[in-house]
Formats: C-alpha cells, sequence, structure tokens
C-alpha cells in the first residue's frame, strides 16, 4: 500500500504543479480614430428633444449622439465597439449642470471615458426667449406666422419687455464663463478625456417672422461662442477643450435645420446629422485608444517548460523512491 500512497502522491504533486503554473498575460494598448467610450453631457439639444422616437432614455431617437454612437460602434467593430453614455439633461443651464459635477453624478462614466461632449449654454439664454414668447405675447405651436407679425408689430408696445429680457441674457452672460471654466476642471479633475464643447446655433438667424428678436440673438449668441471659443486655451495658451463650432454650420439654415418653424428652437433631424458630422470633424483631430489583454505565450510557455522539468525532476526521485520500496517489501515477502 505503501507504494500505492507514493504514486498516488507523485500524481498529486504532478496535477499541483500544472494547476499552479502562472498564466502570464500581457495588456497591449491599439491607437484608434474614434473613441471607444462617449459621454454626453448638457441640455435638451443632446438628449435629442422634439425628434421623432425621442423618449426619456435618450438613446431611441437619431440624435446626434446616437448617429455618432452608431458609426463609431461600426467603425470599431473588430476591436472594442463603442459605448455611449447619454446624461445630458433637458432643461439644464450651465449651473445646474456644474452643480451635477459637483454633486458627482458622473463621476463613474468619467473615469474611463475617451471623450466628453458637451452642449450647454443654450437655456441660459434661450431661455428667456422662450419664455417671453409663451409667457409674454401668448406664442404656442398653433400660433401662425400672420398671428406673431400681428403680436410683434408694436415694437414700442412690448419694448420694455425685450428690454427686462436683454438684461436678464446679459446678466447670465456675465457668469457663464466662470461656471463654464469650473465645468472643464471638474471634469478634467476626474478624467483624461477628451473633452468637445459645442458652440450655439442661432435658430432665429433666418425666421425672418420673428425679425424684432434677430438683432438681440445674433448679439447673445455670439457672445456666449465668444466666451466658449476663448476658453478653450488658457492663459498661456494651453488647449483646455476642443470647439465644434456649430454655430457657423447652422448660419441661416435655422429654419431648414431645427424646428423654429413650429416656434421650438431644438434641431430637427437634418440638424442633427449636421451637428453630428460637425463633431465628427472635431473628435477626428485627434487620436484615441484602448487596452486589450492577450496571453504573454513566451513566458507562459517558459513556465511550463520550467514546471516540467521540475517536475520530471521530482517525478524521477518519488519512481526511483517508489521501486526502493517494492523491492524491500518483496524481500519481505509481503504484497502489493
Amino acid at each position: 500500500m505503501k507504494i500505492k500512497t507514493a504514486v498516488f502522491l507523485f500524481i498529486f504533486y504532478i496535477v499541483s504543479m500544472f494547476s499552479s503554473t502562472v498564466c502570464y498575460a500581457e495588456t497591449i494598448e491599439h491607437e484608434v480614430n474614434v473613441p471607444p467610450k462617449i459621454l454626453v453631457l448638457g441640455d435638451s439639444i443632446a438628449a435629442g428633444y422634439g425628434l421623432e422616437g425621442y423618449s426619456t432614455d435618450r438613446y431611441s431617437c437619431d440624435s446626434y449622439a446616437n448617429i455618432l454612437h452608431r458609426e463609431y460602434d461600426e467603425e470599431l467593430s473588430e476591436k472594442c465597439g463603442n459605448k455611449l453614455i447619454n446624461s445630458s439633461v433637458v432643461g439644464d443651464t450651465s449651473e445646474q449642470l456644474l452643480e451635477h459635477l459637483k454633486n458627482n453624478e458622473f463621476d463613474k462614466d468619467l473615469k474611463d471615458s475617451n471623450a466628453v461632449i458637451i452642449s450647454i449654454g443654450g437655456n441660459d439664454i434661450l431661455g428667456f426667449f422662450i419664455d417671453f414668447l409663451i409667457n409674454d405675447l401668448g406664442v404656442n405651436s398653433e400660433t401662425t406666422k400672420e398671428e406673431l407679425l400681428e403680436k410683434t408689430k408694436d415694437i414700442m408696445g412690448i419694448a420694455m419687455d425685450m428690454k427686462r429680457m436683454s438684461d436678464d441674457m446679459d446678466s447670465a452672460l456675465n457668469g457663464f464663463g466662470g461656471r463654464l471654466n469650473e465645468i472643464i476642471e471638474n471634469i478634467k479633475s476626474k478624467s483624461n478625456a477628451q473633452i468637445i464643447v459645442q458652440t450655439l446655433y442661432d435658430p432665429l438667424a433666418d425666421f425672418d417672422e420673428a425679425f424684432i428678436f434677430q438683432s438681440m440673438s445674433k448679439d447673445k449668441i455670439s457672445r456666449l461662442n465668444k466666451i466658449i471659443t476663448d476658453n478653450a486655451v488658457d492663459e498661456n495658451g494651453n488647449e483646455r477643450y476642443l470647439v465644434a463650432d456649430v454655430y457657423t454650420e447652422f448660419d441661416r439654415l435655422g429654419t431648414r435645420l431645427t424646428n423654429i418653424m413650429q416656434y421650438d428652437i431644438h434641431p430637427n433631424a437634418d440638424g442633427h446629422t449636421m451637428i453630428a458630422a460637425c463633431i465628427d470633424k472635431v473628435v477626428r483631430s485627434r487620436t484615441y485608444s484602448y487596452e486589450e489583454t492577450v496571453p504573454d505565450k513566451k513566458n507562459t510557455a517558459n513556465s511550463l517548460h520550467t514546471v516540467l522539468i521540475i517536475s520530471g525532476t521530482a517525478g524521477g526521485t518519488i519512481i526511483i523512491a517508489a521501486v526502493a520500496l517494492l523491492i524491500s517489501h518483496n524481500r519481505k515477502g509481503h504484497k502489493v
């Protein structure tokens, strides 16, 4: 029985050696032209509000975020694919986005994102315009062009209201730069992702029925966009984020690319396609990377070779011991 025990111990020893063999792996970093993971932050423009199929889950419409996701996921299909997280909030201002960041609501997704795309600022100023149309002028989706012209023809009668609206916009713009800087610094403290900030388009530029508001709209939106572009670099000229100039792409195309004819400032399907193309150009101006873990065949093979040598040496020793036990037992007349 002692020989059987010795053989059992030998087998157990060999199995143990193999099971404890280290399976080496190495991490390979691959460079790609589009980001494997995108985090979208901001407002209703980023959410896809107003599009067919839009819902609160953000992923059921042809928003520019979903357009980019489909394109990038197909491009990276044989590599790592593309993941999209759309955390935009309908109605958010820059102050509210900053509050979300300070409350660490996006930390998990920021940590491993390759690109963060931001649409913010529209509600800071255009919200006042929408409020004026709805609450002061009584405009709604059923208001005709003729009715709008009738409501706005008495320029002197609404001058004071417009002055108040202009002052409110100016106040919001005065604080926008500081809030934007805090937003960017908060993101950079939590992520190494490439940050892309969109400029705001002007939905009224070619909407002549609202001519009374066109000058104000152009002035305020231009100021907002200047803040965005000016803050893209720091005082030493170092890049802080990239700018996707949506404003220029939409120049005097508001009636084609937004729902402004229905008194809705949000982009339509063509508008989202245009924004996707604009952002894509900026995205592809940089490269991104992802990591792949693969077996390190060389080190694994060396490890296995070492185990075999050790196992062979140890096994030979045990076999010799077993033979010696056999001879000893046979001499004493024991049966195996």
